[in-house]
Parts: C-alpha cells; sequence; structure tokens
C-alpha cells in the first residue's frame, strides 16, 4: 500500500505571478490527457512556513507540498515503509499477541516487498494533490488525490483489499476524537492514567523521555514508530500522539481501527510545513 505503511519549511517570494506565467500554466482534465485547458488565475503565492497546508489558498497546495519534498536531497528518505514483524523474533516478548488483541496483525507485514522505492514519485503526486471529501461517519472516510492523471483512492474498503486490517467484527472498534489522539491528546480525560501506565513511577512530570518507559513499552514503540504511527526524527522524546496507540497496544483496549490512523496519519501528518515524511 504507499504504505506509502512528509520536517524543513517551504517558502519562496510572494510576489504575483506575471501574466505570461498565467498563461502558461494549463490543467489537464482528468480521464483525457489529450484535453488541456487553462489554468484559473492564482492569487499570489503564500510563504508556507507555519500552519496547515490546507489554511493555504487550495490553488497553491499542490505546488507548495512538491517544493516541501523537493527539499530533500535523497527522496527515498522520506517515505517510511512499514518492516515485516517475524513471529519468530518478536513473538516471545509478546508484540505479535498484543497486536493480534486489537486485530492489528496485518499491520506487521510488509506489502512493498522488493520494489519500495519504484513508485515514489508517484505518490508524491498522489500526496500533492490530495483532497478529503465530507463524509458522515469515520468509516467511510476517503482520501482521493490523482497521478498521471488518473483519480486514485484510499479508503476503508480499499485498505482492507490490501489485507486483513482490523480483523475484530466492526462492532467492536470505537473512533476516537482527533483532538484526544492528534491535536491535544495531553487533555485526555485518562492522560495521567496512561502515562503512569507506560512510564516508569515518577518520571512523566516534565518531558516524556524514552528512556523512562517501561522495558516493554521502549520495544513497543520502535515497532509502533515504523509500522502504525511513523515518523523519523527526535528519539530521545516520546510524542503526545504516540501515547493513546502505545496504550492501546499494551493494555489490549479499546479497540480503534488501524485503518483510522493510517488514513488520518496520511491526511494529517503531510500538512505540517515543518514534516517532510510521507507516512504508511
Amino acid at each position: 500500500m504507499g504504505k506509502s505503511n512528509g520536517k524543513g519549511v517551504a517558502s519562496s517570494s510572494s510576489q504575483p505571478e506575471g501574466e505570461a506565467q498565467q498563461k502558461q500554466r494549463r490543467l489537464v482534465r482528468a480521464g483525457h490527457p489529450d484535453l488541456e485547458e487553462d489554468a484559473p488565475p492564482r492569487g499570489p503565492k503564500p510563504d508556507w512556513t507555519s500552519a496547515s497546508l490546507h489554511d493555504q489558498p487550495v490553488e497553491w497546495h499542490t505546488d507548495l507540498f512538491h517544493e516541501q519534498m523537493n527539499k530533500i536531497q535523497q527522496l527515498k528518505e522520506a517515505f517510511i515503509c512499514e518492516k515485516e514483524v517475524r513471529e519468530v523474533d518478536f513473538g516471545p516478548f509478546g508484540i505479535t499477541n498484543k497486536f493480534k488483541a486489537l486485530g492489528w496483525e496485518a499491520a506487521l507485514k510488509s506489502y512493498v516487498g522488493e520494489v519500495k522505492n519504484l513508485y515514489d514519485r508517484e505518490i508524491q503526486e498522489w500526496m500533492a494533490t490530495l483532497t478529503c471529501p465530507p463524509f458522515k461517519a469515520p468509516s467511510k472516510m476517503k482520501l482521493i488525490g490523482t497521478v498521471n492523471s488518473v483519480t486514485v483512492e484510499m479508503s476503508y474498503d480499499s485498505l482492507r483489499r490490501i489485507a486483513k486490517f482490523d480483523s475484530k467484527s466492526a462492532n467492536q472498534y470505537i473512533f476516537p476524537r482527533l483532538e484526544d489522539l492528534y491535536f491535544n491528546p495531553q487533555n485526555h480525560p485518562q492522560w495521567q492514567h496512561m502515562l503512569n501506565y507506560l512510564f516508569i513511577p515518577g518520571t512523566t512530570h516534565g518531558k516524556l523521555l524514552r528512556r523512562n518507559l517501561r522495558i516493554e513499552v521502549k520495544l513497543m514503540l520502535v515497532v509502533c514508530t515504523q509500522n502504525v504511527i511513523p515518523r523519523w526524527g527526535d528519539k530521545v522524546e516520546v510524542r503526545f500522539a504516540e501515547i493513546l496507540v502505545l496504550y492501546m497496544l499494551l493494555h489490549g483496549s479499546p479497540l480503534v481501527p488501524f485503518r483510522f490512523l493510517v488514513l488520518n496519519n496520511i491526511w494529517i501528518g503531510p500538512n505540517s510545513g515543518e514534516r517532510k515524511i510521507v507516512p504508511h
């Protein structure tokens, strides 16, 4: 799955495009690569140094995302692909059983084989054109982008066709608020309880340091940052958004769909001007 289981700042001149540039901009109609039409005029190019990509003018989203990604000298470093977590290696530590308890055992497999970098450019193109149409239920969330003028959709159904993610019955799963999971998890009503469960007693005041995690949690975090909540960067601290996921795995509940995490990681993650990774 371009698991594919985006840091840096993209900025440039805020001067408006000249008339000649405007005329040179063309759009290819989806499904009709031979037909071109003039793109609508754009306003001044924004200086994307903070906030979400979604806060920038929509007509600049694609250019800003490509700018951000193209700053990376080695493109493959921006893509985090899942690794195979073998039962024979991690089973004795209880890792695989923890994933099975949530119905996440398929997340321990690799789906990119020997060609994991083959489609990096196509994945970047898809991410640069990504939209998320309104949906009435979390399980109906879809991410839609284009690759070579072809519409490509990622959804709960398309992910399930790759592997049997979320193997428990659907009525066992809940959908946490994104506020609790991503944006302000420290305000979760069970925040301190979760910290006490994951960390050595007396170490949760101030920064949440990896070295203060319980031993089994340290090992689980290594797996999670590759296959569940992908990220590069800081190896010293535990990020707030990782706490609920670690708690779920170590505690065995609540059950949250793995596909919920994948879709939201992809939608939310690269929208930050401070990141340049493509998760999953």
